[in-house]
């Protein structure tokens, strides 16, 4: 019976980490890097890793761009560098980061599963469930190279080891633990600056529900490990503001200040956004399993017991970033990304018991040794329809290579270069900025060995230059004034030789 036990866990193991392959690693690199965020950072680990220069510079990836400062600290960029070195510079290499981030976010939930709420099972549901929440395996977030998917590991594994911290009864466990905290939250500063302190106030809950608070705030080692954090900000600060003179006002104006207190870049919604947004399609169908944990949560017979604490510090975390960031006058699509790790844990709770109220119908959970054979099969023969639904709409996005994106045309242009080996040199026209544009050409003449320059003076071009276009304003232009002849295009973006110029009609004509 153990061997038959044995053998039924490693099969749970297998089946669920081939169901997490495919939306968290497969075809990671078939979408172009992405305009904005995406493409500065793949800029700016693409120059670190190039020209070995750690501290953020990409000024020089290319002439002329990009015309864009992105103060976000270096830490997760320093491992996207390793990453660009040990692969070298592709989509792939920038994002196998991330996605490996997103794997170490499944591990924290089956550490937590098994060693604190006591069922490693637990830890396969939220793992399921996160890779299906549409808010989270998505662009910005677990599909590029950005930082939110780190950010979300990084703010998952404070959480865990403040609970932890706060359930320890030796000095050597607080401080092992306190190190994990501090070291969590110094990744997080040093990647999106205040958004790592998100959770903090949750922490401060938790403690004086727990009646430790008191007792956090008068020990040295707290103090410490403040100071650690605060040190290692501002070292960043510092060095970043001698080598570009007036870094810090711009960080904390345009980074933090400006973007709670008005709205840039035309980034405004109510401040009920993301709670709708979870409510709509980001979180569903998982959002209806929160019942689930927060009857435990709230329940007199659970009160106090180890599941019942840790549910509870991940909904007042969850909670805490959504009340600060909607708050928030500046609201962006991925800025509750945090907030899908907590709720997943939330809801791969409430979703086991659902799984084992099932499974008890069929009289299999009685048996010790169909116990994980249950766990397999009732997913798949009693809940398809409901529960693979969310898994096949992210195979949608994941497995099946498409266009999607309008914004990803230079990408899947630039790819077209290499059957025309003779067309080497040319211009991309953009309008000032294009991250995606700019990425492409300076990987192209570093790595290809093609002499791209880029222009939005559209005054400046003359017959016989070859150029590449894909903003619409632009596009429109060339088509009004000169005659073009056409070498690739993909979508409505194309490479093509300026012939003429158009003549007007004569008032006659």
């Amino acid at each position: 019976m153990k061997q038959k036990i044995f053998q039924a866990k490693y099969l749970t193991a297998a089946v669920f980490f081939l169901l997490i392959y495919f939306p968290v690693f497969h075809h990671l690199d078939w979408e172009p890097i992405h305009n904005w965020d995406e493409s500065l950072f793949a800029m700016r680990a693409s120059y670190m890793a190039e020209e070995g220069k750690y501290l953020p510079n990409y000024k020089h990836w290319i002439e002329d761009g990009p015309r864009h400062l992105n103060s976000k600290p270096p830490f997760t960029t320093w491992i996207q560098v390793l990453s660009v070195k040990t692969f070298g510079i592709s989509e792939l290499a920038l994002r196998i980061p991330t996605a490996l981030a997103v794997f170490s976010t499944i591990l924290l939930f089956l550490y937590a599963a098994r060693n604190i709420l006591g069922d490693i099972r637990i830890g396969y549901c939220a793992g399921f469930v996160l890779v299906t929440s549409r808010g989270f395996m998505r662009e910005h977030v677990a599909r590029t190279a950005d930082q939110d998917a780190f950010m979300a590991f990084y703010m998952l594994a404070a959480a865990i080891a403040f609970y932890q911290y706060l359930e320890s009864t030796t000095d050597r466990q607080r401080w092992k633990w306190l190190a994990i905290i501090t070291l969590s939250t110094i990744a997080a500063a040093l990647t999106k600056y205040v958004l790592g302190f998100f959770f903090m106030p949750a922490f401060a809950i938790y403690a004086a529900h727990k009646g430790q608070l008191l007792n956090i705030l008068k020990r040295a080692s707290t103090w410490l490990a403040a100071a650690l954090v605060i040190a290692a900000v501002a070292v960043w600060f510092a060095a970043m503001d001698a080598a570009i003179p007036g870094f810090i006002h711009r960080a904390f104006s345009h980074e933090m200040i400006d973007r709670y207190t008005s709205t840039l870049d035309v980034h405004y919604a109510p401040w009920f956004y993301y709670i709708k947004n979870l409510h709509n399609y980001r979180f569903m169908p998982w959002l209806y399993f929160l019942a689930v944990p927060f009857f435990v949560i709230f329940s007199k017979k659970a009160a106090g017991s180890r599941p019942s604490n840790l549910l509870m510090l991940m909904l007042l975390s969850a909670l805490s970033l959504l009340v600060i960031i909607s708050f928030s006058q500046t609201k962006t699509p991925h800025y509750d990304a945090v907030v899908y790790p907590p709720l997943a844990l939330l809801a791969g709770f409430g979703l086991l018991e659902v799984l084992k109220a099932c499974a008890s119908l069929f009289r299999l959970q009685t048996n010790q040794e169909y116990r994980y054979l249950a766990f397999v099969l009732v997913p798949f023969f009693v809940f398809v329809p409901f529960l693979m639904e969310p898994y096949n709409k992210t195979l949608e996005k994941t497995y099946t290579p498409k266009l999607q994106d309008a914004n990803l045309q230079y990408g899947y242009l630039f790819r077209q270069l290499e059957h025309y080996p003779g067309i080497r040199r040319f211009t991309v026209l953009y309008p000032g900025f294009d991250g995606q544009a700019v990425f492409y050409a300076g990987l192209y003449n570093r790595k290809k060995g093609y002499q791209i320059s880029l222009s939005d003076e559209l005054e400046k071009v003359q017959p016989g230059d070859t150029i590449m276009a894909c903003d619409k304003k632009i596009v429109r232009h060339l088509f009004e004034k000169w005659e073009l002849q056409g070498i690739t295009s993909y979508d409505k973006c194309f490479l093509a030789t300026v012939i003429s110029e158009k003549k007007l009609p004569l008032p006659n004509d």
